[in-house]
This record gives structure tokens, sequence and C-alpha cells, in this order.
């Protein structure tokens, strides 16, 4: 008599009872692909298959859309555009003149209105034509500190592209918006205090007017 072998008797079970399995998933596949062509990609049902089989949608490296800011508050997104600033600029003569897409893209990285970051540059220099911002390309005439390169009281920068992110990044950071200040009747005051014989009433003013001005235009 011929002795079995169990091997195949092993792998002859394991045929047949995979059959039955493949048979149900096949199925439950086919119900899922029914459920979400009725729900849609953008559904509920859909954003949870898709997280499951992807993992989380939500986020990209593309640019986050962020809402201009309004009022006196110097959140949001760019209300200016790049085309914009750039006609301000090189209408002014500044040397900054073809930097509008800088000041436009750190709007919407760092979350400030790019119209606040002209009327600082405005205000304190001309754009770059007038004062000590001529040599350091310092937008904010913003003061020296340890780890920067200075010229005399003033940071100074290698490009304006520099100069315009560093003032971005002061703006966003912990002193000021992300410290809480987010108006200019906020910032202002701290930023250009009167105990450094500026005004803060006046240098708001003129960044609301041109602000203003600029949006209307």
């Amino acid at each position: 008599m011929q002795v079995p072998n169990n091997n195949n008797n092993n792998l002859a079970r394991h045929a047949v009872n995979h059959g039955p399995s493949i048979g149900i998933a096949a199925v439950i596949m086919i119900v899922i692909l029914i459920v979400m062509a009725v729900a849609g990609p953008d559904s509920k049902i859909g954003k949870g298959w898709q997280y499951l089989i992807g993992g989380d949608t939500t986020s990209s490296s593309a640019p986050v859309s962020v809402p201009p800011a309004t009022g006196t508050s110097v959140v949001g997104g760019p209300s200016l555009s790049a085309q914009k600033i750039d006609s301000i600029l090189c209408g002014a003569g500044s040397p900054a003149c073809g930097d509008g897409n800088i000041f436009y893209n750190d709007s919407s990285n760092y979350n400030i209105d790019d119209a606040y970051a002209l009327g600082f540059f405005h205000h304190e220099s001309s754009f770059g034509t007038a004062g000590a911002a001529t040599q350091t390309r310092n937008v904010g005439n913003i003061v020296c500190t340890a780890g920067y390169s200075c010229i005399g009281r003033f940071r100074a920068y290698s490009s304006w592209a520099e100069g315009i992110d560093d003032w971005y990044r002061l703006i966003a950071g912990p002193a000021y918006v992300g410290g809480g200040l987010t108006t200019l009747n906020q910032i202002i005051p701290k930023y250009a205090p009167s105990s450094d014989n500026n005004s803060p009433d006046s240098y708001i003013a003129a960044v609301e007017s041109d602000v203003q001005a600029w949006r209307a235009s």
C-alpha cells in the first residue's frame, strides 16, 4: 500500500482553504469600491478610506492659503501681489526693486500681511533709499543683536532677500505675534519706542495710511 504523502495533503488543504478567503476578500473589495463611487473621494467615507490605505491626506508641501489681514492686525496672508509690490518699489527707485516675490512668499510662509512689511520698509528708510538701510539691506532697521553681522547699531545682510526674511521672522516670532502682539497699536510701541526718539503714534498712522492706500489702488 502506498504511504500517503503528508506534505501533499497539507498543501492541498491550504489550497482549498484559500479559495473561500480570496472570494470573500474580492466581494469586500467590490463593496468598498461601490461605496466609494457613490460617496465620492471627498466624503468622510472616502477620506477615511484614503487615510487607511495612504495615511493622513491633509498634509501637503504646497503653500497653505491664508486669509489676508484686516484692520490694524498684521496677521494674515498677503493682501498685495508680488507685482503690486514691485511696482511700488521700482516706482520709488528702491534698490529692492524686483524683490516683490520675496515679500509675497514670506507673507504666505510667516502669515504676516506683506502690506505691513512694505509699510515698515517705507517708514524706516523710504524703501531702502535713505539712512543706514542703504548699506545694511535691513528693511526694518532691526537693531543689532548677538549672532548677526552688523553695521553700526543695525543688523546687516548680504541681500535684500535676507533682510526681508529676517523682518518677517522677527515679527512672526515670540517677541511680537508669537507673544500675542498682533496689531500695529501693540507692535510699534515696542518695535519703535518713544524712549528711542520715535513717535509710535505717527509711525502707526503712517503705516496704516500706506496699507489702506495700497490695498485700495
